[in-house]
């Protein structure tokens, strides 16, 4: 039986959410995991939003991937195939690697190189697979497949954190490794089952031929990628977003840097405890955030987007003014939630708006920049939550990540969307 991406919505919807669990698996171990072990290991919140900011890098270097993908290929077995199977080959090694990292909870910067590493892997991965889903979903089906392609990652991550949590509490590090290498090799494997179009090669030495879309898409020379980047990275709409965009990630990065030093060392919960509960948390709002799918698709990206916005700033302001009831299970609990569903409608709509407002010329380079700033900013937040941390009072951390969650909706209710696509039709006749 042959499986084309381009043949079938049911077989894309699939592909991508599995894909997408493969870039979860290291979020998991990495960004929730490994911060509450570390915090509870006796690691300071410097050192825990040190880690956090340094292996988060590579989702922000995700720009220098994007056009070297667009310029160079293996077209014969697809535009994004080949990058996919790379990436995801290098990751299974990666993580193999950062098994053998000696004494990790004394040895913080060893530790954050080689999460560093695993991360630039599943960062080219994220690319190509982005890539990827820019060219062969259809316009009308991008919010759906988003909906699905976050609950795998919302699922990889989830299912990561909370096993890898338990597992490096019983087995160390090595043994949080090798769980995660064996899930990302079976991923690994559906990367070679799949192919993009019909008559395209398998492996390099089987039979096939670039289709004539590739080869149509595929970039000639380097200044024609800049000069077109250029013209469309500085349209307004594209400005605005990206500005919203630094104003959400910030939030992020204090949210994952914070909550684990709050939830284990300020509150006495176990590492445990709160890679379980977020794990929980995050798969809870994948599931829900499924149902947003066709309703993004049907009322727009940019309106689900907004209202995610503003219910998350007033969600982490009214906890700022909660401390005295944070020891609580039962609040810990619906902050968890509450900020795991608004991010994941807020993951979702974002995606599905960039998406829409790419220019097909260098779509898969433009929609790269877009995901590599949202990361990087996530690890400008934690830069800014380690060097605030010994000003803040309990509670300001919250204040500062709700005023940014709505400085980001007022950025959103900005951009003209109606005038975006006339530019972009004007840079098409030009």
């Amino acid at each position: 039986m042959q499986f084309y991406l381009s043949s079938s919505r049911w077989l894309r919807f699939v592909s991508f959410t599995t894909f997408y669990l493969a870039q979860g698996f290291p979020i998991g171990l990495i960004s929730i995991a490994l911060p509450a072990w570390l915090a509870g290991q006796g690691a300071s919140a410097a050192e825990v939003a040190s880690f956090v900011a340094i292996t988060g890098l590579p989702w922000g270097f995700k720009l220098l991937a994007g056009p070297v993908m667009d310029r160079f290929s293996f077209l014969a077995m697809g535009r994004r195939r080949p990058w996919v199977i790379g990436a995801q080959g290098l990751l299974v090694l990666a993580i193999v690697a950062m098994a053998f990292v000696p004494d990790p909870a004394n040895n913080v910067v060893l530790l954050s190189a080689a999460g560093f590493m695993v991360n630039s892997f599943a960062a080219i991965q994220d690319v190509a697979v982005d890539g990827m889903a820019i060219d062969v979903l259809e316009e009308n089906e991008r919010g759906r497949a988003n909906a699905f392609m976050a609950f795998g990652q919302v699922a990889g991550y989830s299912g990561s954190g909370a096993l890898s949590g338990l597992v490096l509490v019983q087995a160390g590090l090595p043994g949080a490794c090798l769980l995660l290498a064996v899930g990302v090799f079976f991923i690994f494997s559906w990367s070679i089952v799949v192919r993009e179009r019909e008559g395209e090669r398998r492996f390099p030495w089987s039979e096939g031929e670039a289709s004539e879309r590739a080869i149509a898409l595929q970039a000639t020379d380097w200044m024609s990628i800049l000069g077109n980047l250029m013209r469309v990275l500085f349209l307004p709409a594209s400005i605005l977003l990206m500005l919203m965009a630094l104003m959400w990630r910030i939030q992020s990065g204090f949210w994952i840097s914070a909550t684990p030093v709050i939830v284990v060392s300020d509150l006495g919960y176990a590492s445990t405890d709160y890679s379980s509960w977020s794990a929980t948390a995050g798969f809870i709002a994948a599931v829900l955030g499924l149902l947003f799918g066709p309703l993004i698709d049907r009322f727009g990206s940019r309106r689900f987007l907004l209202a995610a916005l503003l219910a998350m700033g007033v969600l982490h302001i009214v906890t700022s003014q909660l401390t005295d009831y944070w020891h609580m299970p039962s609040l810990i609990l619906t902050v968890l939630f509450a900020d795991q569903f608004f991010g994941q409608i807020i993951f979702i709509a974002f995606i599905a708006l960039h998406m829409n407002i790419c220019w097909g010329r260098v779509s898969a380079t433009q929609f790269a920049i877009y995901m590599a700033w949202t990361n990087l900013a996530r690890s400008i937040g934690a830069w800014l939550y380690g060097l605030g941390t010994p000003h803040f009072e309990r509670g300001d951390e919250f204040i500062v990540m709700g005023i940014v969650c709505l400085i980001g909706a007022g950025l959103l209710m900005l951009v003209d969307l109606n005038k975006h696509a006339g530019r972009i039709e004007a840079l098409d006749r030009g």
